[in-house]
């Protein structure tokens, strides 16, 4: 199994990460733009805010495969999940099976996710990401 994870201590909330994965997935015209990288704010206890960032963790038991009604959401020989588009409906019902809240949703309300490109790895200036 393979996933793209973050050690939120080395994370300093540039959001590079975020950018980067939607410039090397879209466009700047596509109106189904969207980050495969989840950002979410939190206050540390001196009073300054992080984000952590997060995206699909690839689960070995993926929860969302089954879950989802259309058999939109399958699995590579390595271990990365992957949405059909074409095949995707938008019901959401892979978002209400992730124990993590990980899939994310284009403008037209199909389910995009992380591919493994590396881009946000590569971009990241701490070494906050790396592939598991």
């Amino acid at each position: 199994m393979s996933r793209i994870v973050s050690d939120n201590d080395k994370c300093v909330g540039c959001l590079a990460c975020v950018v980067t994965c939607m410039d090397h997935h879209f466009t700047g015209d596509d109106p189904n733009a969207v980050s495969y990288r989840k950002y979410k704010p939190f206050d540390l206890p001196r009073g300054l805010t992080q984000y952590l960032t997060e995206s699909c963790r690839h689960c070995a038991d993926a929860p969302c495969i089954d879950a989802c009604p259309v058999g939109a959401i399958t699995r590579d020989a390595k271990g990365w999940t992957h949405v059909d588009r074409d095949r995707c409906v938008g019901c959401r019902a892979c978002l209400h099976a992730c124990p993590y809240d990980s899939p994310v949703f284009d403008a037209a309300g199909k389910s995009r996710r992380c591919d493994g490109c590396m881009a946000c790895v590569q971009v990241c200036p701490n070494g906050a990401l790396h592939l598991e």
